[in-house]
């Protein structure tokens, strides 16, 4: 099973970016909290309001649609090396500066996900250790390391066995980025566990490539 691996990708071609600050009218995604009323208010618990006002503007997205299936049946295809079911839908986060984004380190696999799949973490903003993601090296090695990335490189990692989360971000910078599960269409089962998408109402739907 892979472990980790950064990758770089179209930016040009996949600018989910200038997508994401077309529909929401902020220019530089870093500093969103300078104009966004949510970043001065109490921080939620566990992993993030997936609720929140700026978090349902971005699932609405009607453009990111079509550009994340052409993403992931070009660029995420070629990286697996070979058809996947894709989860329909990515999840969309934003830490705020001074904020976890998601309060404690974890393995998906606790949460119901299968062993099988494989996270494909893509932010739209350069990232650091302050808000970056943290995962151990291996299977319960508990030794979390940044992996700190610029826009146009993606993360792909075991996130069902391996523990993962963040620090406070310390930094003056909001982080923004979207993530996404595949499982290997030979490795893949019907009746697979399927649990509640982070963002939106009822379970992963897994679609064919």
């Amino acid at each position: 099973m892979l472990n980790k691996l950064i990758v770089p990708y179209d930016k040009q071609r996949f600018d989910f970016a200038a997508a994401v600050s077309a529909a929401t009218g902020v220019a530089d995604l870093a500093h969103w909290h300078h104009n966004h009323p949510a970043a001065e208010t109490e921080e939620v618990s566990g992993f993030g309001d997936q609720a929140s006002a700026a978090h349902q503007r971005l699932y609405g997205i009607e453009e990111i649609s079509s550009m994340y299936r052409e993403f992931v049946l070009t660029v995420i295809t070629e990286l697996v090396g070979e058809d996947v079911r894709y989860q329909h839908v990515p999840n969309w986060r934003i830490q705020w500066p001074g904020r976890h984004g998601v309060g404690s380190y974890h393995c998906d696999r606790s949460g119901g996900h299968n062993p099988c799949e494989i996270t494909f973490w893509v932010p739209l903003t350069d990232v650091t250790p302050e808000n970056c993601l943290w995962i151990e090296s291996s299977e319960g090695a508990g030794d979390f390391r940044p992996h700190p990335m610029r826009y146009g490189q993606m993360l792909a990692f075991d996130s069902a066995n391996l523990m993962h989360g963040n620090v406070r971000n310390a930094s003056d910078r909001t982080r923004v980025s979207l993530d996404l599960r595949v499982i290997p269409a030979s490795v893949f089962r019907g009746g697979l566990a399927t649990p509640h998408h982070t963002g939106i109402g009822g379970p992963i739907e897994w679609h064919a490539t």
